[in-house]
């Protein structure tokens, strides 16, 4: 009895490595012929080690840096990323293992990817400060980079962002992700982490084909979440007042597609610009919040005390920015929906972790976000 109990053991045995190394097989064989079949649209930068896919399109200053989310890829800012070079030039890119990047060292965590960011920029020849945009997971990336680098940032556009304040569950199945991933399970149920693919633009979805199956996308994926916590430390502990506009998007539903998003980039992009022309007139445009300028932004309140828009102090003057400021009011669009949920600093605990509670679909409401990475 024992001596056909250990035939059967090893009879499975022999069935399960063979099974996986056919789903190995299959899994390198289809990865690559997606990729050969359908090429990145931008260029890979060698950063040292390994290579970040880049893609930007428009011209002008300063540059606007898309970073995704969880799962993720470029192709997610096919809505956003056209509108946005229409006034500057727009660069979205594939953190490390993502897209169509090469995979980067573990633990994926927050410094870490913006230090990759860093030097990507410097690589890629893109020069001066840029707004960086960070949706979901990615707003930990933009924070750290703008309190580690703060002479390359000029603005932070925060898109339905984590905080290092809620509470962060690292899902169980995290941890076998990697295994799953290689012998092909994951690819042969269609399960992927990023957003999907019908409801991306349609001339991105090719891109979001070819690198949604990648097993390089799903570890890179549960690498980040396991070590979410350490990501939202290094966040606290990074956290710097900041004299740059700050800019919240927390809408409902796939914030990449939702006007909100492109509205604030843009609005952060002319409050740096008119910035810059308020430094060369050499005078002070409006007045600093509460605790210096770390607010960036001033808040107007109707006579029943709720508030009504939210404006960049850069932005109060009469030049070009004011106007197309004024000019997105009247169209009844709110440039972008920030609330208390929004407010950055950890010590508002009670605010800061109503995260996600605005609307794309309601109209927006404005409050004093602190301006701290």
């Amino acid at each position: 009895m024992w001596r056909w109990t250990m035939r059967i053991f090893a009879v499975l045995g022999a069935f399960l490595i063979v099974a996986a190394l056919s789903g190995a097989t299959y899994q390198w064989l289809a990865t690559r012929k997606e990729l050969a079949a359908t090429p990145p649209p931008g260029h890979l930068v060698d950063i040292g080690a390994y290579r970040l896919h880049l893609w930007c399109t428009g011209d002008g200053a300063p540059a606007v840096i898309l970073d995704t989310g969880l799962g993720g890829s470029s192709a997610d800012w096919g809505f956003v990323q056209p509108d946005v070079a229409r006034f500057t030039r727009a660069c979205s890119y594939d953190r490390a293992g993502m897209g169509y990047s090469d995979p980067g060292p573990s633990p994926r965590t927050a410094r870490r990817i913006a230090s990759e960011l860093a030097e990507l920029l410097v690589r890629s020849g893109i020069g001066g400060p840029v707004v960086l945009v960070g949706a979901s997971i990615a707003g930990f990336d933009v924070r750290v980079f703008a309190s580690d680098h703060p002479e390359r940032a000029a603005g932070l556009v925060l898109v339905d962002a984590f905080h290092e304040d809620q509470a962060h569950e690292v899902p169980q199945m995290a941890r076998f992700v990697p295994l799953l991933s290689t012998i092909g399970v994951l690819r042969l149920f269609g399960v992927s982490f990023g957003q999907r693919i019908e409801s991306l633009a349609p001339a991105a979805r090719q891109f979001a084909r070819a690198t949604s199956f990648r097993p390089a996308g799903y570890q890179t994926a549960a690498d980040e979440i396991i070590h979410i916590r350490q990501s939202a430390s290094e966040v606290r502990s990074s956290r710097r007042k900041l004299t740059i506009p700050v800019l919240a998007s927390p809408v409902a539903g796939e914030p990449t597609r939702i006007g909100d998003g492109c509205n604030a980039i843009s609005l952060a992009v002319r409050t740096r610009m008119s910035d810059d022309r308020s430094r060369v007139r050499s005078r002070r445009v409006g007045r600093p919040t509460r605790g210096g300028n770390e607010s960036a932004f001033r808040q107007e309140t109707d006579r029943s005390g709720s508030a009504r828009s939210t404006q960049p102090v850069a932005a109060l003057g009469s030049g070009p920015a004011d106007r197309d400021h004024r000019e997105t009011r009247r169209r009844g669009s709110e440039i972008f929906c920030a609330s208390p949920s929004v407010t950055l600093d950890a010590r508002g605990t009670s605010d800061s972790r109503k995260v996600g509670s605005c609307h794309a679909s309601s109209p927006s409401v404005g409050s004093r976000a602190t301006a701290t990475a």
